[in-house]
């Protein structure tokens, strides 16, 4: 038995939190540790890596490894002041060939990035010394500035190296507040303070992100103190907020979530059916009973956007409406009370990511809700990745950036990016609309920021008329952290909550 005890002992040693030690719970686990391969998931390579721009906790883009930087009036011209002092983890200076060489290898259709959209106008990259440098654009994108927060890759590294399988992605070299020290999949990574980071002292000599992706499991893990921070789920929050120990920390996000049509289907190809199902669903009920307000009703895509127009179309929970719109596209219930059309019942299945207890929660109540309504759905939760998106009949969603509004909406739902067409797009629905495509192109290369935002109105009210999804909800997020923790800011927040450690080097423990 004392040994058993002295077992126990050691593990809880394992992850106990000594003062110069942070130790955090994130969700996700990047497959590769690179910022070409990052969509917005990977707190890892944001801290691992820096930009040439950064954003601060009003998401104000401010100077990181470019001191300065400046745009011609037609948007097509970006030249930048780099710093000099700025060092890789292993020791060889930074310099405007790390950026010219990064750049390249985002544009690069050969190398699969995942952020290749954001690259792809780029026309010219000139050095004009060490540390300047002149990127040209074949046509304005104005979201460009905030493409450049992509982590820089080293250039001495990489450059006879094939990108995509590279060593170099389980064994990453950045510029960022941390070096990589190791990486056990599934379980941790752990890092330790780059004491040459250019934006400052990092005040916590070693950062372990463990890898949890089940809620309750961080919240166990808080409360044992094997953790100093967490995104909490809203149900459990109650037992924290009454807890010295603790403090609680409620950030917006724009995290949304939906249920994807996939035009493909033989029903839901239909655009009264997909009207009718989206009048069918009451997400009031969603907001308080799953959410349990920490969230709001979605109704499109920006709605935690600058660019957000302050009025806008949105469906009501009406399902006299829903009826008379399923008539219209030949639907009648049957005897069973289940809507039918040529003697085929409107069925169609939900997949969503097994992992992911929200999402499942959400299906289940979409099942219920169209059972209720007299539609046959079947909820099939499997593994993310399991599955392929662009081929099921609907998939419970989750998207939302708080950078450009261009990030998250042009790849999403523009034609182009219909993963039938472009095997890096994100439109995994196959939404097709004209009006929805000229707003989005319009928006992306127009310089004018009220021009944007009138664009973006007109592609919300394309997404109205023509939906693509079911907007069911914007998320909001509560970071529960030990009461010691200090240095603490928030900021809005990304797609599954990324963006908490977003200044992690200046926390510490009292």
């Amino acid at each position: 038995m004392r040994i058993i005890a002295l077992i126990l002992c050691f593990i809880c040693a394992l992850w106990a939190s000594p003062k110069d030690t942070l130790i955090v719970a994130v969700e996700n686990e990047a497959p590769k540790i690179n910022p070409a391969y990052s969509e917005d998931h990977d707190a890892v390579i944001g801290l691992i890596f820096s930009g040439l721009i950064r954003f601060d906790e009003d998401m104000k883009a401010k100077p990181d490894l470019a001191k300065s930087w400046s745009i011609s009036k037609d948007g097509l011209v970006y030249e930048l002041e780099l710093r000099d002092d700025v060092l890789w983890h292993d020791g060889v200076k930074f310099s405007a060939k790390d950026v010219k060489f990064s750049l390249e290898a985002f544009k690069n259709p050969q190398n699969n990035a995942e952020i290749y959209v954001n690259f792809k106008d780029i026309e010219k990259i000139e050095i004009l010394s060490d540390y300047k440098i002149k990127i040209t654009l074949s046509r304005p994108f104005v979201g460009f500035l905030d493409s450049l927060s992509a982590g820089m890759l080293p250039s001495h590294l990489l450059e006879n190296e094939n990108l995509s399988t590279s060593e170099f992605n389980q064994n990453p070299v950045g510029t960022g507040a941390f070096k990589f020290e190791k990486w056990k999949k599934g379980e941790y990574v752990s890092l330790v303070a780059n004491e040459n980071f250019h934006l400052g002292k990092v005040k916590s000599k070693r950062l372990i992100l463990r890898h949890i992706n089940d809620a309750n499991v961080a919240a166990v893990e808080l409360k044992n103190g094997k953790i100093d921070a967490a995104l909490i789920d809203s149900s459990l929050l109650k037992s924290f907020e009454n807890d010295k120990k603790f403090k609680v920390l409620r950030e917006k996000s724009a995290d949304y979530r939906a249920l994807m049509f996939n035009l493909e289907n033989e029903f839901l190809k239909d655009k009264n059916v997909r009207l009718a199902l989206n009048y069918a669903v009451n997400k009031q009920a969603i907001v308080d009973n799953i959410l349990h307000g920490y969230g709001f009703i979605a109704s499109h895509p920006l709605e935690n956007s600058w660019a957000a127009p302050k009025e806008f179309k949105s469906y009501t929970y009406d399902v006299k409406k829903a009826d008379e719109l399923l008539q219209k596209a030949g639907f009648k219930k049957n005897e069973k009370g289940l809507y039918a059309k040529n003697d085929k019942i409107l069925s169609f299945d939900i997949y969503t990511m097994s992992n992911d207890p929200l999402r499942v929660s959400l299906a289940g109540i979409l099942q219920s809700e169209f059972k209720k309504f007299g539609v046959e759905v079947k909820v099939v939760a499997k593994p993310a990745g399991s599955f392929d998106y662009s081929k099921v009949d609907s998939f419970l969603i989750g998207w939302g950036s708080p950078y450009d509004p261009d990030f998250h909406t042009y790849r999403v739902f523009e034609s182009s990016q219909d993963t039938n067409k472009n095997s890096s797009g994100w439109n995994f629905g196959h939404y097709n609309d004209k009006n929805a495509d000229e707003a989005l192109e319009k928006a992306r290369n127009s310089l004018d920021p009220q021009e944007r935002k009138k664009y973006y109105a007109q592609f919300i009210n394309a997404l109205y008329e023509n939906p693509p999804f079911i907007f069911l909800t914007y998320l909001d997020f509560a970071l529960v952290y030990k009461a010691n923790l200090k240095g603490v800011k928030p900021r809005i927040l990304g797609h599954h909550g990324v963006g908490f450690t977003w200044n992690i080097y200046e926390w510490s423990q009292n």
